[in-house]
């Protein structure tokens, strides 16, 4: 198992398929407990808290292995035909 220290660098495989959002984040650890980690993105200040099981899943100490993931989740995304248009009065 990975151990993370303050200030370690990992990234966020950002997957929310419904909101159709596919991203990967760039995080610092904040915090480090034995069961869990706090870690900050760095562009907009927002935190997040993951267990020790996110690591090498949602959690990559390698931005390749996350941004491969994310690449992964977006093509097998299903693909919705439907799309309203809204027209500007």
């Amino acid at each position: 198992m990975v151990q993370l220290d303050k200030k370690d660098k990992v990234y966020y495989s950002r997957i929310l398929p419904k909101v159709k959002i596919y991203e990967v984040c760039d995080l610092i650890v904040n915090s480090v407990d034995y069961e869990w980690f706090v870690a900050v993105d760095k562009r907009d200040k927002r935190s997040y808290l993951f267990n020790y099981s996110d690591i090498d899943n949602i959690v990559f100490t390698d931005r390749n292995l996350a941004l491969s993931k994310v690449l992964e989740a977006e093509e097998s995304a299903p693909k919705s035909e439907l799309h309203t248009e809204y027209e500007e009065y």
